[in-house]
């Protein structure tokens, strides 16, 4: 028996050498392959891809070649951010680093990705905000401060007449948009301005700018143009056209005079289109720098006020919309105004070319801006524009760099493009357009901020060189103008359609346009409504018997807004009809907690007021928490 065991063994010894277990077979390291303990692998290329094939599709590799799966040369290691591209860096948010093994990208490791916020002080999911939608009523994370939050979670803000919600939810007024279907361009070295409709392609007018080596130009709520005249060793000044012939003034009642197309520039004082020309600082100040704000004026005829920064003057004037005479200067030391914008809010911004933006409140009698560094390893900025919310985008010319900038958040935001980034122009639909010198355009969205798109503005043999100023207009095109390649050495505006990114239309106009600012008037992008009214009903504790305890808002509020606060009580929610609302506070120049001081149990509804006297400055209301106590034990 034993000499017969030992053979057994011996032969199944030699069974096994012959024929080893079957082993797991798992070529991209993520446990499942064929004959592996976890089950086989639907895609054994990409980690990311395991049993559930139906649910994540395989990557674009032509989008994204550094992707969880994508090929590779073994060994290779490429910085990576398996989320929103929007989130990194922001936040606990940040990048990882994946290793190309078998011949395919393994996942990121080592990455931090967004996750559900925790009221914790910490910014979880990664949108520049902590604790956003987690807070307590009274603001932070004590959770002895019971109640409830109007605002955020499940009493969200509610978008109705007369409001609107920012892109972060909060509650402000709505926006008439005006359409904006004319180009201006500037003409610098004929000193004139080129007036193109943008449906047809075609220059309806060409006037006299009123001064030399004419270049910004910004556009009113009238449709009227502003174009400041640099002159370079004289005197610069303004000069406001009007947009409309119903707004052209016959000043010797001879008759309407006015130009009809390029070839029919009257001299200045000649054309009853051209409405005055101001000179603007000292000679050699260059104004360089040009906005319109939202100022109504005095008898609500205004179409704003307009802002012009002095560059070699180094300070801001402001000048009067109606008249153009100059109504304050504000001294900038040591800074340079080389490009300007005012936002939703009523804050004018003007770009310096060394790396710093100044701001102030244009609504308030400013006599200083605030000067804010642009933290960035390499400068001269150029371009300027703001979008719906009050995002700022800038270009940086020797960079190849455009910068994002959230003013609230004070987050910034660089992404690399083609080489010579100049003007910028925000679209209505969150997407922005860059010129580049050598006669390109990219398309750049804006959330998540990347390029998606460049094109060359070439038609046929007309080949734009020198690209500067980009713009939108309010039908489906963004246009670029540059300073060569138009007929005779002409200048040309070229048009693109913003959905395919094909160039459909081409202008020749004057020479060296060097035009920059807000061409169309897209800038201003509406007007606010001046008043109107939400509410929400706070129904306390569950089973009643509730302790009205403290209300309190956060509010962002301009010079020329505020918002009234007041409350109601009644014992159940169809009694709050018959109840008057008391006033509880007016933004600004309120505290942010207020007492409640009404009869326990009830509900209580919380009415807002929102109300501006200027076309922009509009307030923001973020959240309103209302605290309170229940009966029994806690």
């Amino acid at each position: 028996m034993r000499c017969a065991a030992i053979v057994a063994f011996l032969v199944g010894s030699l069974y096994a050498c012959s024929n080893p277990p079957a082993s797991c077979i798992d070529v991209d390291f993520d446990g499942f392959g064929d004959l592996c303990s976890m089950g086989p692998d639907c895609d054994d290329r990409n980690a990311s891809r395991t049993n559930n094939c139906t649910r994540v599709p395989a990557p674009d590799c032509e989008l994204d070649p550094f992707a969880t799966g994508c090929p590779c040369l073994n060994g290779r290691m490429v910085s990576c951010y398996p989320a929103a591209a929007e989130t990194k860096d922001v936040g606990i948010c940040q990048g990882g680093q994946a290793v190309c093994r078998s011949g395919f990208w393994g996942l990121c490791a080592g990455s931090t990705v967004p996750r559900g916020e925790s009221c914790n002080g910490v910014d979880d999911d990664c949108d520049g905000v902590s604790d956003d939608g987690v807070r307590s009523p009274c603001g932070g994370c004590d959770p002895s401060c019971r109640g409830g939050v109007w605002g955020e979670a499940e009493a969200a803000f509610v978008a109705t007449d007369g409001l609107d919600l920012t892109s972060d939810g909060w509650l402000t007024l709505a926006r008439t948009a005006a359409p904006h279907t004319t180009l201006w361009l500037a003409n610098s070295a004929d000193g004139t301005v080129s007036k193109v409709d943008s449906e047809s392609a075609t220059e309806v007018a060409r006037y006299n700018a009123g001064g030399a080596d004419s270049s910004r130009v910004a556009v009113d709520y009238h449709g009227d143009l502003w174009v400041a005249n640099r002159a370079f060793f004289g005197q610069g000044s303004v000069t406001k056209i009007a947009g409309d012939l119903s707004r052209c003034v016959d000043r010797d009642a001879d008759g309407l005079q006015t130009s009809s197309g390029p070839t029919d520039v009257l001299p200045i004082g000649e054309d009853d289109c051209v409405l005055f020309t101001v000179p603007v600082g000292d000679p050699g100040d260059v104004p360089r720098a040009l906005a319109i704000d939202g100022s109504l004026g005095l008898d609500g005829s205004s179409g704003g006020d307009a802002w012009v920064g002095l560059h070699e003057g180094m300070r801001i004037a402001k000048l009067d919309g109606i008249t153009g005479e100059l109504a304050a200067e504000i001294e900038t030391p040591n800074f340079h105004p080389y490009g300007a914008v005012v936002d939703a809010w009523g804050a004018l911004w003007m770009l310096e070319r060394d790396g710093r933006i100044a701001t102030l409140d244009t609504s308030a009698n400013a006599t200083s801006a605030e000067l804010i560094e642009v933290p960035l390893p390499c400068y001269l900025l150029y371009g300027l524009d703001v979008d719906h919310d009050g995002d700022l985008l800038m270009t940086g010319f020797n960079c190849d760099d455009v910068v994002l900038y959230n003013p609230l958040l004070d987050l910034w935001t660089p992404l690399t493009t083609l080489p010579s980034p100049r003007g910028v122009s925000f679209a209505p639909d969150g997407t922005a357009w860059v010129s580049h010198t050598e006669g390109f355009i990219s398309r750049i969205s804006v959330h998540p901020f990347r390029v998606t798109q460049t094109h060359a503005l070439s038609l046929g043999e007309v080949l734009p060189i020198e690209s500067i100023g980009t713009a939108v207009d309010s039908n489906t095109s963004a246009w670029v103008v540059s300073e060569h390649g138009g007929e005779n050495e002409q200048g040309v505006a070229t048009r693109i359609n913003r959905a395919t990114m094909n160039v459909d239309a081409q202008v020749t106009v004057g020479h060296m346009p060097h035009t920059q600012g807000d061409m169309t008037g897209s800038s201003l992008q509406g007007a606010f409504a001046p008043e109107a009214t939400s509410s929400h009903v706070f129904t306390g504790c569950d089973g009643g018997g509730t302790t009205w305890i403290s209300l309190r808002a956060t509010v962002l509020t301009s010079s020329a807004s505020e918002v009234d606060v007041e409350v109601r009580h009644a014992a159940d929610e169809a009694g709050l009809v018959a109840s008057a609302f008391e006033p509880l506070a007016t933004f600004p120049n309120s505290a942010a907690s207020f007492p409640l001081s009404f009869p326990l149990g009830g509900v209580i509804e919380v009415q807002l007021t929102l109300r501006t006297s200027s076309r922009v400055g509009a307030p923001r209301v973020q959240r309103v928490g209302v605290e309170w106590s229940c009966p029994g034990p806690l």
